[in-house]
């Protein structure tokens, strides 16, 4: 499968230029990436794109950065997609929430897509909480993408989700309990090893093919509903 290509159809806004212009009915998919500082939000937006596009290091900005604005074509798709990917904010979820408030405002979110590793110490259950019930009032649906599983022992990456622990729940049952209790909408399990990486070892190079197709996959699956319009917008514009 070929890699996924940048396209110039998308608008140029980023944040700092001039606020978007009415939507017209032809308008990419919005999927926002984010996470908490540190899990590789960028390096899960390169694996996405199929090249490298973003050498941007959100994680290290301060609550003045804004998202930034990654248009992708997607092999097999000819839905217009754009990626968004959310600074961290060195964990200020005041700063975060306006900034996923504003994209909600601006573009009209049609997925979230939460990047974190198997460490407990990266999920973010009060940001996910606060934006499911108070910025998109749960019609976003979110996807949970679980990172750096390169060197995970089973055949596939996807068994880490299933993996047992102890009292009959499984890894991915944890983070759901993690959550309250949240049953996310779809989740992946990748490497986002860069192909430098992993393009001479080859059991790291089908693994890190292996994620963008799945990636791939959840987006076109999770994006096959009708785009959302500003009548489903749950942020009043100013």
């Amino acid at each position: 499968m070929e890699a996924g290509c940048l396209s110039s159809w998308c608008p140029s806004h980023d944040g700092t230029g001039p606020p978007s212009q009415p939507l017209t009915g032809k308008e990419p998919y919005v999927v926002v990436i984010f996470g908490h500082t540190g899990v590789g939000v960028s390096s899960l937006v390169n694996l996405i794109a199929g090249t490298p596009v973003s050498d941007y290091h959100p994680d290290s900005q301060t609550c003045t950065n804004k998202s930034k604005r990654h248009p992708v074509n997607l092999p097999g798709s000819e839905k217009q997609i754009c990626l968004f990917e959310v600074p961290g904010f060195r964990g200020d979820a005041r700063c975060f929430l306006h900034e996923i408030r504003r994209l909600e405002r601006e573009e009209v979110i049609d997925l979230f897509i939460y990047c974190l590793r198997k460490q407990k110490s990266t999920v973010i259950p009060h940001i996910v909480r606060r934006i499911t019930q108070d910025v998109t009032g749960g019609e976003v649906p979110v996807a949970a993408v679980v990172t750096e599983l390169e060197k995970f022992e089973g055949s596939s990456m996807e068994e880490w989700w299933t993996t047992s622990l102890e009292k009959g729940k499984t890894n991915g049952n944890t983070l759901e309990s993690m959550h309250d209790g949240m049953v996310f909408d779809a989740h992946a399990c990748v490497t986002t090893l860069p192909r430098k990486d992993t393009d001479l070892v080859e059991p790291l190079r089908k693994r890190r093919e292996q994620s963008e197709e799945v990636v791939w996959r959840l987006i076109m699956e999770q994006c096959a509903r009708a785009k959302r319009t500003r009548s489903h917008c749950a942020v009043p514009s100013h």
